[in-house]
């Protein structure tokens, strides 16, 4: 709390500074604090049942406008840290961008074009299948029958949107929306690599040359909102620590998604094909395809609004661990994933709003000994009721 409140002081020093100095910029100082309280229950063994989370966003943002109609301007995201000593605050995003009537280029840490120009269902509460809750199903047990396997946690990351780079490094442009419809693209050199780190050998793995694009398009017709996209991501498998050696497939993937609203209804779903995305080449039995797709209905009345959501998913759990030695373990495959439930939000006041979601996963999955290729199967339930209360500034 005390590393914060330092780093909350010294950020609106330096903001209050910037603005005097640079009078063509207006700094602004926003962001949000969330409080978790989870109760959860799954089929691994020596679990907890219930426990809290805090999670705090600082945003900083200056922008300008030149007298010849350029706009310009950074945005920077401090965030607390994750762990069991989570004491410190460090930076989730950070970019500048240069923008006018041809659109807008962007520069630095930020979510790509397949993440900022999907679209998919409405999500109400901790956002149900795209939340937070799935944060206390994470686990992978060190005993038991289910020792060794990942469980709980989403396929490919996510069951909404495509695979992409996440805050990589990266470049974008977006265009200007045009009749409703608004198109981008954006390049990161590596994919898991952010900040001032820098990428020295091709046997550090991941994925590199990441591209994304989309395109969407929203709308009103007669009472009615619609909203629909297309995105797509493509990148190269790198050597998993040995030229030569394993390395992570090529892949392709795409995303379609749509959303229809009447009234104070929305409903809307999407399907994902996530190619070979985190499946490893050179060790047997590792293959595996990442499919998706997903629906929900929201209904908002006032301050309050609820939803249900559905996503049934195949894919891999993350990237594979490896070591300069030529040892790779591939992460787990769901060759079924199944979850739903559903949440709810209720604005307590301007900016504060309590929020909860009920989720269940249903999951079949599957590890592979790379050196054998012989596969190991097992299954897991989970259940996870969340409550929080959320404060935006």
């Amino acid at each position: 709390m005390r590393n914060l409140l330092l780093a909350t002081t010294a950020i609106t020093a330096v903001a209050l500074s910037a603005q005097s100095a640079q009078a063509q910029l207006v700094v602004s100082l926003g962001g949000y604090t969330e409080f978790f309280g989870a109760y959860y229950d799954d089929d691994a063994a020596n679990r907890t049942s219930r426990e809290f989370a805090l999670e705090t966003e600082i945003v900083v943002r200056a922008d300008g406008k030149a007298d010849n109609g350029l706009l310009y301007g950074a945005k920077v995201e401090l965030q607390n840290s994750t762990g069991s000593s989570a004491t410190s605050v460090g930076t989730d995003e950070a970019s500048v961008y240069l923008g006018g009537t041809w659109g807008r280029i962007e520069l630095g840490d930020f979510d790509g074009a397949a993440d900022t120009l999907a679209i998919y269902a409405p999500l109400i509460g901790v956002e149900q299948i795209d939340g937070d809750g799935y944060r206390f199903l994470e686990n992978t047990p060190d005993l038991g029958p289910r020792a060794g396997f990942a469980l709980g946690s989403l396929p490919t990351g996510s069951v909404v949107q495509a695979p992409d780079s996440g805050d990589a490094t990266k470049v974008m442009y977006l265009t200007p929306r045009f009749a409703g419809i608004q198109a981008g693209v954006s390049y990161a050199t590596q994919d898991d690599s952010e900040g001032q780190d820098v990428v020295g050998f091709k046997t550090a793995g991941g994925y590199k040359d990441f591209w994304e694009v989309g395109a969407n398009y929203t709308g009103e017709f007669s009472g009615f909102s619609v909203a629909a996209g297309a995105t797509g991501s493509t990148a190269t498998g790198q050597d998993l620590g040995v030229v030569g050696g394993p390395s992570l497939e090529d892949f392709w993937a795409w995303q379609v998604g749509g959303q229809v609203g009447y009234g104070a209804f929305k409903l809307g779903g999407g399907y994902i094909d996530g190619g070979d995305y985190n499946a490893v080449s050179g060790v047997p039995a590792t293959s595996g395809d990442t499919t998706i797709w997903h629906v929900g209905v929201s209904y908002t009345a006032g301050p309050l609004a609820v939803g249900l959501s559905y996503a049934d998913a195949e894919g891999f759990k993350g990237g594979p661990e490896f070591d300069d030695f030529g040892g790779v373990t591939p992460a787990t495959y769901a060759s079924s994933y199944k979850t739903y439930g559903g949440g709810a939000a209720y604005t307590l006041a301007p900016g504060f709003t309590v929020q909860g979601d009920v989720m269940y996963v249903d999951e079949d999955l599957r590890n592979v000994d790379a050196a054998t290729g012989v596969a190991s199967t097992t299954s897991n339930e989970g259940i996870v009721a969340i409550l929080s209360t959320r404060l935006d500034f």
